[in-house]
């Protein structure tokens, strides 16, 4: 397949292009596919890259997780010294540079950002996280999340995305991938092609995206069209069938026979490449998840992926057996020679596009010390809050509860959810900072004890006369993540019968969610009912601002919370 250097995405000069074409000429087979593979850096670096040497591996990129700015660049700078050919030095920025920094900005997930119903904000957004991840040397993003948040039930997609509308998620992404490209990064649609119909993740299952031909190209066909005709640099193909276009392409094709978009040579090279005109980077979605090898052995899986369009592997299960698959799959044919160097050249033309090369040779692909001085400018606290004080919704006020009135003082608080790893409050949970912003306002805040039910008193056993007289308000404050290692998020009520929202009509009752926004289809009685979308410091406290009435509530909700349902609230 032709690759136009000249073209969108890489806009090469003459020079760049000789660059990528003596390089090629000048690399062994061994080289090329090395260049193939984006393995994740956890650990000991010095160990992995001892690995790199042990079975002569020369990655073409690698991906860190979260550290402090300055072990991040040092770890930039180790693996840039390691590699005769610049990497590309990937993360996964879902929620900001706080997601890879302790220092960064939290934007919030990109349904907060949404809910400010300003493109603008997804375009400062974007701009912060790159320019704050670029200063330690990290230049790719995997996102934006371009995923559009049809079912409620996904426990991958949900906050992830811009929301349920596709000429929404159109806008945002495509601001927000601008701001990655003025920051001088490189973005990543994802997840190929389209995550946010199955209520399967594809971490445990290959899922499927159902729609018809016709709708795929009304909604998730619009938001890569636009972001290919804007010039988006990569594409991140994940394990997600698309069978109808799977059937329009192969109209005999039989059920088992329809491939996952990471391995399926038509979603890649028809759609994508053929109809849509992509011409950047293809990266796979992580190799270690179920979907990638559910249906095909991963010996086969492996160097197949980069057969039927793939340009990058991204992870391991074992780094040494993948690259013995990936080399044995080359020996045999399945990747041909022309194949390898159609996707050896896009990958070094991506580098050449961000200037890798000339970096390299200046002794400039790590930023000086100096630029990590970005973590102390005021402007990345002053952005976080206004995202969390535009996107903060009140979804239901139907009792004008909020904000509280004077007489609020004796609040009875039920956690719900709110376990397991953080993200900057790693002691948990977000429920202890609420609570402490509430008391230092003067409330009396009583959180209920599945160990100690009824202490100081039992909700489920107390006559409701006497409950009147203890408690003004009963809150509910959910944090029900919607990405870990559970196959779905739903409301798991603690204590069940002690904690059930049985009192709705009796007591004044309420509910905020602090990440998953869909928490009404488990508890539609709710009359009172608050989505804050991300798990953040910054956001908690702002949340509490807007409970007791010193900020008002801007946001307004990029999905439907019920998605529709039928619920008699009043």
């Amino acid at each position: 397949m032709a690759i136009d250097l000249k073209a969108k995405p890489f806009y090469l000069s003459d020079t760049d292009i000789a660059w990528v074409e003596e390089t090629l000429a000048g690399m062994s087979e061994n080289d090329k596919l090395g260049q193939l593979f984006c393995p994740s850096a956890m650990g000991d670096l010095d160990e992995l890259i001892k690995e790199f040497d042990r079975i002569g591996l020369k990655p073409g990129a690698t991906l860190f997780r979260k550290s402090t700015a300055e072990e991040l660049r040092a770890k930039c700078e180790k693996v840039q010294n390691f590699s005769d050919i610049p990497m590309l030095i990937a993360a996964d920025l879902d929620r900001g540079a706080s997601n890879l920094i302790v220092e960064g900005t939290p934007n919030g997930h990109h349904m907060q950002i949404a809910a400010t119903n300003d493109p603008e904000i997804a375009y400062r957004a974007g701009l912060l996280c790159a320019r704050e991840c670029t200063a330690t040397g990290v230049n790719w993003d995997f996102g934006p999340v371009t995923d559009i948040d049809f079912n409620p039930y996904s426990p991958i997609v949900n906050v992830r995305s811009f929301g349920d509308d596709p000429e929404k998620v159109c806008e945002f992404t495509s601001r927000y991938a601008k701001g990655l490209a003025d920051g001088g990064m490189l973005g990543c649609a994802k997840h190929w092609p389209g995550d946010g119909r199955d209520f399967r993740d594809q971490h445990f299952v290959a899922s499927v995206n159902d729609l018809s031909v016709e709708d795929w190209d009304a909604t998730y066909g619009k938001v890569y069209g636009r972001l290919i005709d804007e010039g988006i640099p990569t594409v991140m193909t994940a394990h997600i069938m698309q069978p109808a276009y799977s059937r329009y392409f192969n109209p005999d094709i039989k059920d088992d026979e329809i491939m996952v978009g990471s391995l399926n040579y038509d979603l890649h090279n028809k759609l994508l490449r053929g109809k849509l005109g992509f011409n950047g980077l293809i990266v796979t979605d992580a190799s270690s998840m179920v979907g990638f090898t559910e249906r095909v052995p991963r010996e086969k899986a492996v160097p197949l992926s980069i057969a039927n369009g793939a340009d990058m592997f991204l992870f391991n299960r074992d780094m040494e057996e993948d690259f013995d698959f990936m080399k044995k799959g080359y020996q045999e044919g399945v990747i041909t020679p022309e194949r390898l160097d159609e996707a050896v050249t896009r990958i070094l033309a991506m580098k050449a596009a961000i200037g890798l090369h000339t970096k390299k040779a200046e002794g400039t692909l790590i930023p000086p010390m100096e630029a990590l001085d970005i973590f102390k400018d005021p402007a990345g606290k002053a952005q976080a809050k206004e995202i969390a004080d535009k996107g903060i919704t009140l979804v239901r006020n139907e009792e004008g509860l909020l904000p509280f009135a004077p007489s609020v003082k004796n609040i009875y608080m039920i956690v719900v959810g709110d376990a397991g790893p953080g993200y900057h409050n790693k002691d948990f949970g977000y429920h202890k900072l609420f609570k402490e912003e509430l008391e230092k306002r003067g409330y009396n805040v009583i959180v209920y004890d599945d160990a100690n039910p009824d202490v100081p008193f039992s909700l489920g056993k107390s006559k409701i006369a006497d409950l009147r007289k203890k408690i003004d308000v009963i809150l509910y404050f959910a944090n029900v993540q919607t990405s870990g290692g559970d196959s779905a998020a739903r409301i798991s009520w603690p204590g069940v019968r002690n904690t059930i929202p049985t009192l709705v009509r009796d007591i004044p009752t309420m509910m905020v969610s602090i990440d998953n926004p869909y928490l009404l289809t488990d508890a539609p009685g709710f009359k009172t009912y608050v989505n804050a979308y991300t798990s953040e410091n910054v956001v908690v406290e702002t949340l509490v601002e807007k409970l007791v009435g010193e900020s008002e509530f801007k946001g307004v909700s990029p999905i439907d919370p019920l998605k529709g349902r039928f619920t008699a609230i009043n």
